[in-house]
């Protein structure tokens, strides 16, 4: 198991559909298993995929959602804007 600690920019009600009771709980901390990735991640916040995904960054990198999550790891979701 990995712990990654999560930001949300925005707060988080603009990112999630709905936090489970235990994520919300624990947030900033989110367990994940190991080899996880930020797809993963977004999933277990219930953040639907398709436009309006927000920009993930790990350590202040900005990453794919293919990217695979280490313990430790410092996440920062930010909201994008959509439309025309």
């Amino acid at each position: 198991m990995i712990v990654v600690q999560v930001r949300f920019f925005g707060g988080s009600h603009l990112f999630t559909r709905r936090l489970s009771p235990a994520i919300e709980r624990a947030l900033p901390a989110v367990t994940l298993p190991a080899g996880a990735t930020i797809d993963d991640l977004l999933a277990a916040l219930n953040i639907p995929g398709g436009d309006g995904r927000p920009l993930v960054s790990v350590n202040h990198f900005y990453r794919r959602d293919n990217t695979l999550l280490f313990d430790g790891d410092q996440v920062q979701l930010l909201k994008t804007v959509v439309g025309g």
